[in-house]
């Protein structure tokens, strides 16, 4: 991949996969369309044409609930990623059916929990973390009734819902865990975000 290794080696190589008009400032844009602020065209959902251990921090904004093969994919964040890299993922969240399904390209519905299964500090991690060697360290995580909410004003009323909604289902990680699996399908949280730190061994020195 010729973007990251036309920068010295000193320098810090940040990530934007399926950017489109909105990248993130100072980040390498990866899309599949030909738009203004697209550096590199690449499926993003299937291998990266980035080199092993080459990415320091990577987001990927609406793109997990596209992808046909979610493993595949994080697998792939993870190959890129240095150890110790920081990855942002936002996506809707599963508990509206309203966000996850009215868009016919999407091919899942996406819960924080789905990617306990990469974290082995959580129970899922540690019982069926085989299912792939990509290994990632949960830093934060949140839940939002609004989406978008940091980027638009919902009306008064949405608004008004969503620092309460936001506020039940984020005061920590058992509330979020109670909002996924029991209310937060009748009210239809619209968005969640997790933020990822890459686990992996240092790369072996020639």
């Amino acid at each position: 991949m010729p973007a990251p290794a036309a920068r010295s080696a000193n320098s810090r190589v940040s990530i934007d996969l399926g950017c489109g008009w909105r990248k993130k400032p100072g980040a390498i844009g990866l899309d599949a369309a030909k738009i203004p602020g697209v550096d590199v065209i690449a499926d993003v959902g299937k291998q990266l044409p980035l080199r092993d251990n080459s990415v320091d921090d990577l987001q990927a904004s609406h793109i997990v609930e596209h992808v046909d093969d979610l493993m595949a994919f994080m697998g792939e964040i993870w190959r890129v990623c240095k150890p110790g890299a920081s990855v942002y993922l936002r996506f809707p969240h599963g508990t509206s059916k309203f966000v996850t399904w009215k868009d016919p390209t999407h091919k899942r519905g996406v819960l924080l929990a789905t990617f306990e299964y990469f974290d082995p500090a959580t129970f899922d991690g540690q019982a069926w973390g085989y299912y792939h060697p990509a290994k990632f360290e949960t830093v934060k995580r949140r839940i939002n009734f609004n989406m978008n909410a940091d980027t638009w004003q919902a009306k008064p009323v949405r608004r008004v819902l969503g620092h309460i909604f936001d506020w039940l289902a984020n005061r920590n990680d058992r509330a979020q865990y109670f909002c996924e699996r029991f209310w937060g399908n009748w009210v239809g949280m619209e968005e969640g975000h997790l933020w990822l730190r890459a686990i992996k061994p240092p790369p072996e020195t020639p």
